[in-house]
């Protein structure tokens, strides 16, 4: 039997695992296993020889790419180490022995890790590789693995489910594959392309959106002037780059803040998005690994019961469980804190009985300005006039949230309620895979709104991030024009304001989209994607709506449970998977790496894949 894994970054290394862990139950008559990969084990996003600056944006502690006894699967469990783990028993040694460019810097690094840091992104690469070697240790006389570091261009198949797959200048036949392919480049649209031809035409610089560890930022002379599209986790990197990369430090001084020395080498920055503020930091995680709060509204009995039954829910009905949830992990953190002569448990029981009203905050006296407000969450300009006005607020957001995330997930009542809001995630894939709402309410109330809101609240950076944020504006290197961020062409400059604040505008020679690049398939430049949509093997995903209308979404279609891909005439291609940020719109929040102790969603479809693509041999 003969399968191919298309992309090597961390899905398709686990599918491995995955694969190997069931031949040992199964014992398949020689097995092939080839991973496919331009960029090498780990694939683009985690390559080791990448910027060391740049940080993932999940705890060392709570990245894992092996299975637990928390994992409800049917393959066989076999544990092993996460990558904070890894790196304090064995990860000196295995750099030791490897020629990596950042060598020094990974040796630093793990030195200094602890249960709280957030490792480099390299650095979680070199983990991959040492996985994957070690995967191929003691491997079975039946069982041969082969990475080749090429592109695939092409499926095409033969009969039932064997398959030919093209590359740039060949071909091989397989039994079945796997396609975890990540974020890949798409089509410029008509406003980029009109942005690169102005700043073609007028010696300006303009740079698409892209990973930050592939940007030419040595584009950017020092002291110009370039606007920052975005204030997300892209953001995040892109200010790194043009900062500290270049030579600039931070001090930490005795009031807990840092201070920015600049280099002389940066650019001024300026910066802006439709929301105009950067995402809320991540609260110091005082939770164990596998530590999660009970949940009494979107819960897991709720949740696997309407699955069961096949029953939906309003979505608006779906919001009002996700925000109860988020106000009474809340409001229990700030009664047992700032009301201490209230019973914390007997306001938490009266809470879950009446969670959306205010009578129940009214009773117990909770005051006006300690309620969790979600209107000046997502608008947190509040009543700034000016752009003047607005970089005071922007500053007072900033220490105020670098304050509350330092307060911990388990102390802070707002950083407790936004771990709530990640804790979540699992049941809220499910309620979007299992469509447990009406494509209408997931349309109106999850695309049209949610996903934004629930990026900006519980998909943040570590706290230096936002730190160093405010060093740099308090610099004078960075400054953020606001909401409804716009863009004209004048004058041989490209003009950049916040549409709330008319009374500043900037001339910048330069852009950098400072976001990822849009996931929808239909725009993906990937050769494969292309093909697969073109020959008719894989579909877009689409919603129907009750009035017999139809809204096709960027991601491939796939089926509920076992991703396996569906072809245009709505039927699965046997042994055929696709899985990841491909299927993000079919399924929900696709991006990000496996958690330990949380039954991850991630090792659980590593699991089924392996399983079914080992057993279409029978």
């Amino acid at each position: 039997m003969k399968l191919a894994l298309i992309g090597a970054g961390p899905r398709n290394l686990m599918a491995l695992e995955r694969l190997l862990a069931w031949n040992q139950r199964m014992s398949v008559n020689n097995l092939e296993i080839h991973l496919f990969d331009p960029a090498g084990i780990a694939g683009r996003v985690w390559q080791p020889a990448q910027p060391h600056e740049l940080l993932m944006n999940s705890l060392a502690a709570k990245i894992t790419l092996f299975t637990d006894h928390t994992i409800e699967m049917e393959g066989p469990t076999i544990p092993g180490p996460t990558l904070l783990e890894w790196a304090q028993r064995s990860g000196r040694a295995f750099i030791a022995d490897h020629n990596y460019k950042n060598k020094e810097a990974f040796l630093s690094e793990i030195s200094h890790l602890s249960t709280n840091s957030y490792a480099s992104r390299g650095l979680y690469g070199v983990y991959q590789e040492w996985y994957y070697q070690q995967l191929l240790v003691d491997l079975p006389e039946n069982v041969t693995v082969s990475f080749h570091k090429e592109r695939v261009t092409g499926i095409q198949r033969l009969n039932d489910h064997t398959y030919k797959l093209n590359f740039d200048d060949a071909a091989e036949t397989f039994d079945g594959v796997s396609m975890a392919l990540g974020e890949g480049l798409a089509e410029a649209t008509d406003s980029e392309k009109e942005l690169a031809d102005f700043a073609s035409r007028n010696n300006l610089i303009y740079l698409r959106s892209g990973y930050a560890a592939e940007q030419d930022f040595d584009k950017i002379p020092a002291a110009s002037a370039v606007l920052l599209r975005g204030l997300g986790l892209n953001f995040m990197d892109v200010m790194i780059m043009l900062t500290t990369h270049r030579g600039g430090t931070f001090q930490r001084l005795d009031d807990d803040t840092l201070r920015y020395k600049p280099s002389g080498k940066e650019p001024k920055i300026y910066a802006g998005s439709g929301r105009g503020f950067p995402y809320h930091a991540r609260g110091f995680d005082q939770k164990a690994i596998g530590e999660t709060r009970p949940l009494y509204f979107l819960s897991n009995q709720l949740v696997d019961h309407m699955i069961e039954n096949q029953e939906q829910m309003s979505g608006q009905k779906f919001l009002d469980l996700i925000h109860s949830e988020v106000a009474c992990t809340y409001y229990t953190k700030l009664v047992a804190q700032a009301y201490t002569g209230i019973s914390a448990h007997e306001f938490e029981r009266a809470f879950q009985k009446d969670p959306l009203s205010s009578q129940v905050l009214d009773d117990y006296g909770i005051a006006q300005e300690d309620r969790l407000d979600i209107e000046k969450l997502e608008h947190p300009e509040g009543d700034a006039q000016t752009a003047q006005d607005l970089q005071k607020v922007m500053i007072q957001y900033l220490e105020k949230d670098i304050a509350e995330a330092k307060r911990g997930n388990k102390i802070s009542p707002f950083s407790s309620a936004m771990e709530t809001l990640r804790e979540l995630r699992t049941n809220i894939r499910k309620v979007i895979t299992y469509k447990l709402i009406s494509d209408d309410d997931y349309a109106r109330y999850i695309l049209g709104g949610f996903n934004s809101l629930n990026s900006f609240l519980a998909v943040g950076p570590p706290i230096l991030r936002l730190e160093q944020l405010l060093a740099l504006i308090k610099a004078g290197v960075v400054k953020i024009l606001g909401p409804k961020l716009t863009v004209e062409m004048k004058h041989h400059h490209f003009i950049a304001y916040s549409k709330q604040f008319l009374d500043y505008k900037v001339e910048t020679d330069g852009i950098v989209e400072a976001r990822l690049a849009s996931t929808d398939i239909r725009m993906s430049t990937n050769p494969l994607i292309q093909d697969l949509l073109k020959s008719g093997m894989a579909r877009p995903y689409q919603l129907h709506f009750k009035d017999d209308s139809t809204k096709q979404l960027g991601a491939m279609d796939v089926t509920t449970e076992t991703a396996e891909m569906i072809d245009s005439d709505g039927i699965p291609v046997p042994n055929v998977y696709i899985w990841g940020i491909s299927t993000e719109g079919r399924h929900w929040l696709t991006n990000g790496s496996p958690i330990p102790s949380v039954n991850d969603v991630r090792l659980r479809m590593a699991d089924t894949i392996a399983n079914q693509m080992l057993n279409y041999s029978e």
